[in-house]
């Protein structure tokens, strides 16, 4: 027994936003809770690295608003500054055009034709209808070639579906996901972060130390300890044990399996080496100035290649002499 740590009912590991969410919840309604993260700061994925007065997105980059991720925050009282993009296009053939994100650039872009126009027009209104979860055993391609009769219509919602879900696989990812997150942009379009995503990390670290939660970094969990099928604790590197009537495991789900002994839940692993794992190359680059403003958002046609200046819609670097460019590689 480790005597170092309160007794908590739960520990969660893993001090992402995930982790620190799942921690904030259960303190706020009474469970004494444990936060153990391996890493010596937290956020994981969601962390930005600061040099200077700049700030460097470790992940993700831009936040759905109206998604699960936004509600929670606004539940769990996260606030946040950051704006919307604006200002779209699409590259193809190496010529930017204006990307159809509203009437008026449907009517003026020159990337489409008059039948390409109608089609998209019709397409729009029934992707705001669908219900999203009945299409997860579609995958994005087979969703595009029954529904989208235009080469260029279906080029261009592919360029979309591929910025969305982070993967050029269309043939593997489900269209519920597509779906969903076409519905969110549509609706509440996207935020880029003041500060960067730790804003938000470090926003939910305060609320869960607020509602009582232990948070030890630079800890790793080995193992969760377990027997006859119930939760005894978890096993740390020193190979001491801290009990917990529960366990919270907010990993990949590679890491998961391990913790929980892979012989011991064949199902468990069974699902993990069923998931196949997305790998996205992201460069942003900070700059003393901006040569040009004139192309802020450029999703590529013929690439998977996604860029943003970022600079022009949120503060994440000294304000009024230098940009950040976001590029992104989807393989």
């Amino acid at each position: 027994m480790n005597s170092q740590f309160a007794h908590p009912d739960v520990v969660v590991v893993g001090g992402g936003m995930a982790g620190l969410s799942a921690a904030c919840y259960l303190a706020r309604a009474g469970v004494a809770v444990t936060l153990f993260e391996k890493a010596a700061g937290l956020g994981g994925r969601a962390a930005t690295q600061k040099y200077e007065e700049y700030c460097f997105n470790r992940g993700v980059h831009a936040l759905y608003y109206g998604g699960a991720a936004s509600q929670v925050l606004q539940e769990l009282g996260i606030t946040y500054g950051g704006h919307k993009p604006k200002g779209y296009f699409v590259l193809h053939e190496g010529k930017p055009h204006l990307f159809p994100a509203n009437p008026l650039t449907l009517l003026r872009t020159d990337l489409l034709d008059a039948a390409d126009k109608l089609e998209l027009t019709r397409l729009l209104p029934m992707l705001a209808m669908l219900k999203a979860h009945e299409l997860g055993r579609m995958s994005i391609q087979e969703w595009l070639e029954h529904h989208v009769q235009r080469p260029r219509v279906r080029q261009l919602l592919a360029s979309i579906a591929r910025t969305f879900t982070y993967s050029a696989a269309l043939e593997q990812v489900s269209a519920e996901v597509f779906v969903t997150q076409m519905q969110l942009s549509l609706k509440h379009n996207v935020r880029y972060i003041d500060g960067g995503w730790q804003t938000l990390v470090d926003g939910l670290r305060r609320a869960a130390e607020q509602a009582g939660v232990h948070i030890v970094s630079g800890t790793r969990v080995e193992a969760v300890e377990h027997q006859d099928g119930h939760v005894q604790g978890t096993r740390l590197r020193d190979g001491s044990i801290v009990p917990a009537s529960a366990v919270i495991i907010a990993t990949d789900p590679q890491e998961a399996a391990k913790l929980v002994d892979d012989s011991t839940y064949p199902a468990l692993r069974q699902m993990v080496d069923a998931i196949v794992p997305i790998q996205v190359a992201c460069l942003d680059v900070a700059l003393r100035r901006l040569p040009s403003s004139r192309y802020p958002v450029v999703f590529d046609l013929d690439r998977p290649r996604f860029q943003t200046v970022q600079s022009l819609f949120t503060k994440i670097a000294p304000q009024a002499r230098w940009s950040s460019d976001t590029y992104h590689q989807i393989p």
